[in-house]
């Protein structure tokens, strides 16, 4: 299936984190960028090069990762890595640490 120009999805990206880009997620028919966040940090950090990690977090927490921008607003997720165990665990990790 082809989408005819008129029909293609209002994609949204987060000006300067294309390397950060994971995927593409319809949800309830629309289409969201994907981003990793760890690599959004990352790339602020090779910017900013006198930024700490927590500046840079601080900084996409306030100016991206919170900002609406419609129905087609960028999903900014934490990857995790490792085999499936350490995944599962690092997950769980963020979940408590975050969360609770």
């Amino acid at each position: 299936m082809s989408l005819l120009p008129e029909e293609e999805p209002n994609l949204v990206f987060a000006d300067g984190f294309d390397e950060a880009i994971i995927g593409v997620l319809n949800t309830d028919g629309e289409v969201r960028t994907v981003y990793d966040k760890w690599a959004m940090v990352n790339i602020i950090r090779a910017a900013q090069e006198d930024w700490s990690f927590e500046d840079a977090v601080e900084f996409l927490e306030f100016n991206v990762w919170c900002a609406y921008v419609g129905p087609s607003t960028p999903i900014y997720m934490y990857c995790v890595h490792g085999n499936g165990p350490e995944r599962k665990e690092e997950a769980l990790d963020y979940v408590y640490d975050t969360l609770w």
